[in-house]
């Protein structure tokens, strides 16, 4: 019987110097890449915890957006009753054009403001829930990542999950040093870090505390895509 293997090198490259180090087995390969993303995974408590504060975040944001955006389209109203009696003033000869012309522009300058921040708060601060609760079922999916033959969609999460920080040396799969876990939940990461954060903060502070900060992070994440 023929039997065909499939090995990996490490991910030290150069041109001019062959690597000593000994080659790893796909499948020893695909054990620790599935060991590395379950780290990594969302537990069930966390998962449901997370998802009850998205929706109560969402309804109370929801309510708070509405009133916003009733106020700012008051003042929309005021500044267009505003223009028109500009313009009356100006057509009946009470003000000159340079007086017209100026206060024009500026009631203009503030309606538009107005009109895209009304925009903004309609169609982008939002719309966050449904990409948040996709990602906690993606993550806490990552449960049952060894049962999963396909080598490849592991490397493409491991590759959104850790970035380019993966190395593979030894024969082990690891995180490169200086992405500590508890150095990523920062401004500017992304939901992954919070999470990979928040396994290491959970061994050190209250959960409670820990998760009110993953989903925040992970909700400005969302919100800003």
């Amino acid at each position: 019987n023929v039997h065909n293997y499939t090995y990996y090198h490490c991910t030290k490259k150069s041109k001019t110097t062959k690597c000593p180090e000994p080659c790893i087995r796909q499948e020893e390969l695909d054990k620790q890449l599935s060991a590395l993303i379950k780290s990594v995974s969302l537990p069930k408590d966390w998962a449901e915890e997370l998802n009850r504060m998205a929706l109560e975040e969402h309804k109370n944001s929801a309510q708070s957006l509405t009133a916003c955006v009733k106020e700012k389209g008051n003042r929309i109203s005021e500044i267009s009753e505003k223009l028109e009696r500009l313009l009356t003033g100006y057509l009946d000869q009470v003000i000159d054009q340079v007086d017209y012309t100026s206060q024009k522009a500026k009631l203009l300058s503030e309606k538009k403001s107005l009109e895209e921040e009304i925009y903004n708060l309609s169609h982008k601060q939002n719309n966050w829930l449904e990409p948040m609760k996709e990602w906690i079922k993606d993550a806490q999916n990552l449960n049952g990542i060894e049962r999963d033959t396909d080598l490849f969609a592991k490397k493409v999460k491991a590759k959104e999950i850790f970035g380019s920080n993966l190395l593979l040396g030894e024969k082990t799969v690891r995180v490169a040093e200086g992405d500590a876990p508890n150095l990523l939940g920062k401004i500017g990461g992304n939901q992954w870090d919070a999470l990979r954060a928040s396994h290491y903060l959970a061994l050190k502070k209250p959960i409670r505390s820990v998760l009110v900060s993953l989903f925040y992070q992970a909700r400005t994440y969302f919100q800003n895509r």
